[in-house]
């Protein structure tokens, strides 16, 4: 059995593996994110992610990807969207317990995430890397 640690790196590093996570202005938009759920809440910086761009699709379909991974087990497995994440999160089964477990987590699994995501080399308008 694995402790939630190695549970939160492995699911990190799958997403690792998948993008850079880059930001409109180029910078890494991964490290906004965790004081974006604090200031305002897990469902506002969701919310939120439906006007901005794929990376932040990207981003909250991990996390729901991690918090349906049968060892952390708080969203029902086959919950890999953004989309779902929400739903699930705002349903009728919903609880503030629920809610609170989910962004705890989330919190949780960012501080790995946040330093196996790769900056990208890509540049953006006038920016260097």
């Amino acid at each position: 059995m694995k402790n939630l640690e190695q549970v939160r790196a492995r699911n990190a590093l799958v997403l690792s593996n998948k993008t850079t996570l880059q930001g409109k202005q180029g910078g890494e938009m991964i490290k906004k994110v965790p004081s974006l759920i604090i200031n305002h809440g897990l469902l506002a910086t969701i919310a939120f992610s439906y006007s901005e761009q794929d990376a932040w699709v990207t981003l909250f379909g991990a996390i729901a990807e991690h918090l349906a991974d049968p060892e952390i087990a708080i969203l029902p497995s086959g919950c890999a969207t953004r989309d779902q994440l929400m739903e699930h999160l705002t349903g009728k089964q919903a609880t503030s317990e629920l809610l609170k477990r989910a962004t705890a987590e989330t919190m949780a699994w960012l501080a790995y995430a946040r330093r196996f995501v790769k900056k990208s080399s890509q540049t953006y308008e006038g920016e260097e890397n």
